[in-house]
C-alpha cells in the first residue's frame, strides 16, 4: 500500500467519524431546541423538551445505523 492510498484511507475514516459525530449533535440539539422554544411558547415547562429530546437521539441512531451500514457494505 502506498503512502497516498494509505494517506486516503485515513482521510476517509476521519470524515465518517466527523460525519458522524456531526449527525448525533445537530440532531439531539437541534430537536432539544425546537422542544425549548415551544415550551417557551405554549408554556409547558419540561414536557416538549424531553419528548423532541427522545425524538432526537432516536432519529440520531437511526441516522447512524443507515450510514455505518452502507459503509460497511461498501468496503466488503
Amino acid at each position: 500500500m502506498s503512502k497516498k492510498t494509505k494517506w486516503m484511507e485515513i482521510m476517509k475514516s476521519f470524515s465518517l467519524i466527523t460525519q458522524l459525530g456531526l449527525i448525533v449533535v445537530i440532531c439531539i440539539f437541534g430537536c432539544g431546541f425546537l422542544g425549548i422554544f415551544i415550551d417557551k411558547k405554549i408554556g409547558t415547562t419540561p414536557l416538549f423538551s424531553i419528548i423532541f429530546i427522545i425524538i432526537g437521539i432516536g432519529s440520531a441512531f437511526s441516522s447512524l445505523y443507515r450510514i455505518l451500514r452502507s459503509f460497511i457494505q461498501k468496503r466488503k
